[in-house]
C-alpha cells in the first residue's frame, strides 16, 4: 500500500524505457564531447553506471577508451589485409552473390572487413540470442578488440539494428533494478528505486501493483502473497492447491497405500510424512509399515495410541467401554474446504478489482484531458490498492492454512479480522467507483469537490490494511497467550484459558470447548 512519500518503484513502457537510457547515453555524450555511438559502448562496457564512466573519464580517458575498445587497433604488419574480401566466408565483391544491398563494413577502430550476411551471423550466434548479455561487442576477427557500437550496426540492415536496439536494451535491464512484469501479454516494466531489500522487514517493495493490474512479488516473481513468505506461496500454488481443488470437487486423494505403491522406488519426503507419525509418549517416529489396517499402534516403548488423532487408546473408550470416533480429519478436511472456498472466492473478486482498473485506463487513453493528471493519480491510486486489498484478503486463506491449524482462538480472531477487511474494501470500492461515474466531462467540476475525500480514504485503508498484514505476519500475538516454544514440560498450554494439558490431549479438558487450542505434536519444539 502506497503512501504519501515517493514510491520506491516507477511503472513504465518500454518506450518510457528507451527514452530514460537515451537520455543516459545523451548526457554522457554531452559532458565528455564523445559521439553517442561511443557513449553507448562505455555504458555498456561500466554497467550502465553514469557515475563510475564519468570517474574513469577524468581519471584516464585514454586508459579506459582502450579498455572499452573505442581506440583504433594497430595493424598487425605480418598479416595481410584485404579490402575487397569478407574476413570470415572470404568471398570478394565481384563475386555474383554480392548486390547492392550486400558489401564489407568494418568498425570505425579497425580494418577487418566482413560482410553484411556475416555481421549478421556472428552478432546472432554470439550476441544476440544468448541468454546472458556481454558488456561488450568486439570485432569479429579473434584477434581483434575494437568495439562495435551503434554507428557500425547502423550500416547493416534495418532488423539488424533493431536487434542491436533490443540487445542493449536488455543489458539495461539486466544491470539495474529493473524487472518485466511477468504477467502475460504485458509490455510494462518496473523500476525499482530502493537497494535495500534483503531482509524480511515490512517492506513496500515486497509488492509491486504494475499498470496491467498484475500484483507480484519483486523477489519471486511470483504473484503477490502477502501475509505469506516465498516458500509458503511456491508450496500453495504447485503442490497444495492441486490436490485441495480435488478434495472441495469431490475427488478422492490418494490413498495411503497409492502414494506407497507409486513410490516404492523413491523414498520422499511425503511418503515419509504419510507411513510415520510421532508417539506421545516417547515422542519417536513410529513406522506404520503393514499395520495400515490397524487404528491404535504399539511403539517399542509400549505405549498405544490412534495413528489419525495422537490421542491415547483409552481416551477413545466409553464409560461402557466402546470406542468411539475421533473427528481430527473431519476438522482438518473442514479447514481445507474453508481455506478453498475462500480462495476461489477471493479470486473472483480480484478478477472485478482488475477489470475495473483496466476500464479506467482505457477510459483514459479514449477520453485524455478530461480529467488532470493529479485527478488521474487519485483515481488510479485507489483502483490499485483495491487490487492489492483483494490479493491480501484471497492469500490470508493461504495464512489460515499453513499457519493455525492448531490454534482454533486464533483462527476466529483470523476470521474476523478478514470480515472486517473485507467489509472496509466493499464500502471503498463502492465509494471510489460512484466518484469516477461522478468524474465525466460534464461534471468533472464535482470531483474536485470530494476527492480530498477518496484522498483521505486511500490513506485509512492503505494503514488498515499495513497494520492487518502486520498483525499476520507477528503471529495473532494478541491472541496468544504463551509461546508454546518457550514452554517446555510435559504439558501444552491452551490459547484461551492457559490451563497446563497432557500430551495425549487435543483439546482442552478444562474449558471443553471446540475453540481450544491443537498443537501438532510432530511440530511442536520442546526444548
Amino acid at each position: 500500500m502506497e503512501n504519501d512519500r515517493e514510491g520506491p518503484y516507477s511503472v513504465l513502457t518500454r518506450d518510457e524505457l528507451r527514452e530514460k537510457m537515451k537520455k543516459q547515453i545523451a548526457e554522457i555524450s554531452e559532458i565528455f564531447s564523445l559521439s553517442k555511438s561511443d557513449a553507448t559502448v562505455l555504458l555498456m562496457f561500466l554497467r550502465w553506471d553514469s557515475d563510475r564512466v564519468s570517474d574513469c573519464l577524468v581519471e584516464n580517458k585514454e586508459k579506459v577508451l582502450l579498455e572499452s575498445g573505442l581506440k583504433p587497433v594497430a595493424a598487425n604488419p605480418n598479416q595481410e589485409l584485404s579490402n575487397t574480401s569478407c574476413g570470415i566466408c572470404f568471398k570478394t565483391c565481384d563475386e555474383y552473390y554480392l548486390d547492392d544491398d550486400d558489401y564489407l563494413i568494418s568498425t570505425p577502430y579497425c580494418s577487418h572487413m566482413f560482410c553484411k550476411t556475416c555481421w549478421r551471423k556472428y552478432l546472432g550466434k554470439n550476441f544476440y540470442l544468448v541468454e546472458k548479455n556481454q558488456t561488450r561487442i568486439s570485432c569479429p576477427h579473434p584477434a581483434c578488440q575494437a568495439a562495435v557500437g551503434p554507428d557500425t550496426i547502423q550500416k547493416l540492415t534495418v532488423r539488424d539494428e533493431e536487434m542491436y536496439v533490443e540487445y542493449v536494451l536488455r543489458s539495461y535491464l539486466e544491470v539495474l533494478e529493473i524487472k518485466e512484469c511477468p504477467a502475460r501479454n504485458c509490455n510494462y516494466v518496473i523500476e525499482f528505486h530502493q537497494k535495500n531489500y534483503d531482509g524480511d522487514e515490512e517492506d513496500y517493495s515486497l509488492n509491486v501493483v504494475c499498470l496491467c493490474g498484475h500484483i507480484f512479488c519483486w523477489r519471486c516473481m511470483l504473484e503477490s502473497h502477502k501475509p505469506v513468505t516465498c516458500n509458503n506461496a511456491s508450496d500453495w500454488l504447485f503442490r497444495d492447491l492441486k490436490s485441495l481443488s480435488k478434495l472441495v470437487s469431490g475427488k478422492k486423494p490418494l490413498s495411503l497405500s497409492s502414494i506407497k505403491t507409486t513410490s516404492q522406488k523413491t523414498c520422499s519426503l511425503p511418503l515419509i510424512k504419510a507411513t510415520t507419525n510421532t508417539c506421545p509418549h516417547c515422542f519417536r517416529r513410529v513406522d506404520l509399515g503393514t499395520k495400515q489396517y490397524l487404528r491404535f499402534l504399539t511403539c517399542a516403548c509400549s505405549g498405544r495410541f490412534c495413528w489419525k488423532c495422537m490421542q491415547s487408546e483409552e481416551d477413545h473408550k466409553t464409560e461402557s467401554g466402546m470406542y468411539k470416533l475421533c473427528n481430527v480429519l473431519e476438522r482438518r478436511v473442514e479447514v481445507e474446504t474453508s481455506c478453498m472456498e475462500h480462495w476461489r472466492a477471493s479470486k473472483v473478486s480480484m478478477k472485478k478489482a482488475i477489470s475495473d482498473l483496466q476500464a479506467f485506463e482505457k477510459s483514459n487513453i479514449e477520453n485524455p484531458g478530461y480529467l488532470s493528471e493529479k485527478d488521474v493519480t487519485i483515481i488510479r491510486k485507489g483502483l490499485m490498492l483495491i487490487v492489492q486489498c483483494r490479493q491480501v484478503l484471497k492469500w490470508s486463506c493461504v495464512y489460515d492454512y499453513f499457519h493455525i491449524e492448531y490454534e482454533m482462538s486464533k483462527r476466529e480472531y483470523l476470521r474476523f479480522l478478514q470480515a472486517n477487511a473485507t467489509s472496509l474494501v466493499e464500502s471503498y470500492s463502492k465509494t471510489l467507483n460512484e466518484e469516477i461515474e461522478r468524474a465525466s466531462p460534464a461534471t468533472s467540476e464535482n470531483f474536485c469537490c470530494v476527492k480530498h475525500k477518496v484522498t483521505i480514504d486511500t490513506i485509512n485503508i492503505g494503514n488498515y490494511f499495513y497494520h492487518f498484514i502486520k498483525t499476520l505476519r507477528e503471529g495473532l500475538d494478541d491472541v496468544k497467550v504463551k509461546s508454546y516454544t518457550d514452554y517446555g514440560g510435559l504439558f501444552w498450554l491452551c490459547d484461551r484459558c492457559t490451563f497446563g494439558n497432557t500430551w495425549f490431549h487435543k483439546e482442552c479438558t478444562m474449558c471443553s470447548d471446540d475453540i481450544a487450542a491443537h498443537v501438532e505434536l510432530s511440530g511442536l519444539s520442546l526444548n
